[in-house]
């Protein structure tokens, strides 16, 4: 019942936010005006529905490939849990978790589940960045703007919109809401592979090398997040993220069962496991920067 009224509840907040991206892409003004208006034309929202039903997908492709993974095992787990973020929280939503309430067997199970996810969500990423791109444009300041949102380009972004983005290379780009989707889902993809605690790369992590090597990727990878959070400001950067990790920590429970070796296969699943991380992780992910208008 939990997991479908949350569900739910997401559908609702995406929808909202996903309204609000197209008015900005579109440029209509009085964004706030409108969206108190959804009360008169509810059926308004349906202009939010490009980038609901793409931030959904990847949320949910990445969950359920923990989910049927574990299910694969024997291994007692929720339905994924959406959890919906009205404004003014951008993005309606502040991701999926699902709970696992039995032990893994052997690190094997553990890196299988940890893998599973990243790769599932990053699946449905690429075609979402893709056709976001091709039905973005150039964006071109008119007038100054001194306190202006830049969202972080990670390197798989870059190289995309040399690829498919319409524009001028190097132009500023007002992005479609599905390429809004797409870049959450980088941004989610990114962080739950850092190599920290229970998140998915911490999975993958102990999964590979065991307890004790797990216990000091955790503490080296936080403390260089912090580090990069340092560097960014006034920017926060990961700076509210590391608070949380902190109090979470970094403790990762044991499998029933240690094996020495996960095998060349894992061993490869790891290689592109890393790869992503790289292609979809934001030093700076969202700074505040200044334009001065051109015509």
């Amino acid at each position: 019942m939990l997991p479908a009224l949350l569900f739910l509840g997401t559908i609702v907040t995406t929808l909202l936010a996903g309204y609000i991206f197209h008015l900005h892409f579109v440029g209509q003004g009085a964004v706030w005006a409108r969206v108190t208006g959804i009360f008169s034309h509810p059926l308004d929202l349906l202009y939010g529905l490009p980038f609901a039903f793409t931030i959904l997908v990847i949320l949910l492709a990445h969950e359920l490939g923990h989910y049927l993974t574990c299910r694969y095992y024997g291994i007692d787990a929720t339905l994924p849990y959406l959890i919906p973020a009205p404004p003014p929280f951008p993005f309606g939503t502040f991701g999926a978790v699902i709970k696992i309430r039995s032990q893994f067997s052997n690190r094997r199970q553990l890196f299988d589940v940890g893998v599973a996810g990243p790769v599932g969500g990053f699946i449905f990423i690429i075609p979402a960045l893709i056709v976001g791109l091709q039905l973005s444009k150039p964006f071109i300041f008119t007038e100054s703007a001194p306190g202006t949102y830049e969202l972080g380009e990670p390197l798989i972004f870059s190289l995309a919109a040399m690829l498919f983005f319409p524009g001028e290379a190097g132009a500023s780009i007002s992005l479609h809401p599905i390429g809004l989707a797409a870049w959450f889902g980088m941004l989610a993809t990114s962080i739950n592979l850092l190599p920290i605690g229970q998140l998915d790369g911490g999975h993958m992590v102990y999964g590979l090398f065991g307890e004790r090597a797990h216990r000091i990727i955790s503490l080296v990878s936080f403390t260089a997040l912090v580090g990069i959070s340092l560097y960014s400001w006034p920017n926060l950067g990961y700076l509210v993220f590391t608070l949380v990790l902190l109090l979470i920590g970094f403790r990762h429970p044991r499998p029933s069962t240690e094996f020495g070796r996960v095998g060349r296969g894992r061993q490869l699943a790891a290689l592109f496991g890393l790869i992503i991380f790289i292609l979809t992780f934001m030093p700076i992910p969202v700074r505040v920067i200044q334009h001065v208008g051109r015509l």
